[in-house]
């Protein structure tokens, strides 16, 4: 295995390649493939918002309607498509303890995670447009981005905190350049309260949107509290879940940087 894989306790979006592009592909094959049975992007959206939160009933959906329904149709695209990104995915589950199970990130089940996948992308599709005109935009990067070689010197501004450009290896650093150069405020997510945020913004008069990067499960979570304040959002994953409330300690992380300009232009 490349020693420079990223590679996480559920998933990669690597796969078994040397970068993340070929699952972007993937995804992008799948969704087109599943748009052609559906009315509308944001008819698909609200049908995987709907089916997604109950594991008992995605999980039995395969064994009961196999190629009768449109979820059971997604599921398996998914699942031939996207099931190669996946890690220990099957023992992390099977090894948790009965309080994490009963978390909604940490017990992410399978088909949840294909559905997941699919959201994101639809979600980017639909508000891409409507975030690049917003007056206000905002972005919300995950701290386990930073370099870990270096500590970082990112401040506190009053609502969170702000990248000082203290080493040229941080992902950070990279993703906040981007951000700035498109009048993006970018802040990297320790302590904003995001609906605060949302309302204090909203208060101006101007329009707002926002750029979140996160693990899938909490990507997905962070889009949604968006669509619930009319915020419109956009977002590309992590390339894996390498955090430590995942891997019990610091590990090295990417984001797709190509995805993001594909996102922002």
């Amino acid at each position: 295995m490349n020693e420079n894989k990223i590679v996480g306790k559920t998933y990669t979006l690597y796969g078994d390649q040397d970068i993340s592009d070929y699952f972007y592909e993937d995804l992008i094959e799948v969704t087109d493939s599943i748009l052609k049975k559906v009315e509308s992007k944001l008819n698909l959206i609200d049908f995987l918002r709907k089916n997604s939160g109950n594991k008992r009933s995605l999980r039995k959906e395969i064994k009961i309607n196999p190629g009768k329904t449109l979820l059971d149709n997604i599921l398996n695209l998914t699942e031939n498509t996207l099931s190669k990104y996946f890690t220990d995915l099957d023992s992390h589950l099977k090894n948790l303890t009965l309080s994490e199970k009963c978390g909604s990130t940490l017990a992410t089940s399978r088909e949840q995670y294909l559905l997941y996948m699919l959201e994101i992308e639809l979600v980017n599709r639909v508000n891409k447009d409507k975030f690049n005109l917003a007056e206000m935009k905002f972005a919300f990067l995950p701290h386990c981005l930073h370099d870990l070689d270096k500590d970082c010197l990112s401040a506190f501004d009053g609502t969170d905190y702000v990248c000082k450009s203290c080493s040229k290896n941080c992902s950070i650093n990279l993703v906040s350049k981007l951000m700035k150069l498109r009048d993006i405020k970018a802040y990297i997510w320790r302590e904003a309260d995001l609906k605060k945020i949302f309302k204090l913004a909203k208060s101006s008069g101007q329009s707002i949107s926002a750029f979140g990067v996160a693990c899938i499960p909490e990507l997905v979570n962070g889009l949604r509290l968006c669509a619930k304040y009319d915020v419109s959002a956009i977002g590309v994953p992590l390339d894996a879940n390498r955090y430590v409330r995942w891997m019990g300690d610091f590990y090295p992380n990417s984001v797709n940087q190509k995805k993001i300009l594909s996102l922002l232009n």
